[in-house]
This record gives structure tokens, sequence and C-alpha cells, in this order.
């Protein structure tokens, strides 16, 4: 699946939990800022356990509440 998309807010403290949840290993960070490779299945994993809420797929995740389920506490 595409992964244009995502984004990432200058909030982001570069903590990995968005490469850590990833099932796909897809993400790498880079700099400091997650990078998202092609093995995508747009499962929002990473906009899920992002503990600042700086990851956003285009316009389409904005404003939309994330799971907190117990895999927000991936450290």
């Amino acid at each position: 699946m595409k992964t244009k998309k995502f984004t990432v807010a200058d909030g982001c403290i570069s903590c990995g939990k968005c490469v850590r949840g990833c099932y796909k290993n897809n993400i790498k960070l880079v700099d400091g800022k997650p990078v998202w490779g092609n093995d995508c299945t747009h499962c929002m994993a990473c906009i899920n356990q992002c503990p600042k809420g700086v990851i956003e797929y285009g316009r389409k995740t904005e404003g939309k509440p994330r799971y907190q389920g117990p895999e927000s506490a991936l450290k």
C-alpha cells in the first residue's frame, strides 16, 4: 500500500514506538524521524502508538481519536 501520505509533525520526540509497533518492520528512524518503506498494510499501528499524536496519514486521520489498547505499553 502507498506510504507517501504519512507525515510526521515537528513534535516528534524520536521515541521509536512507531518503529517497534510496525509488525512488517517497514519503518526506520532517519535523522530522528520515521520514514516508511514500501511494505505497508495500513494497519495504522504507527499512528496509534505515537505518544505525541504527530503521525498522520494525509488528511484522513487528522482530528480522529487514536486507539490506545494494550499495545500502547510498547517501550
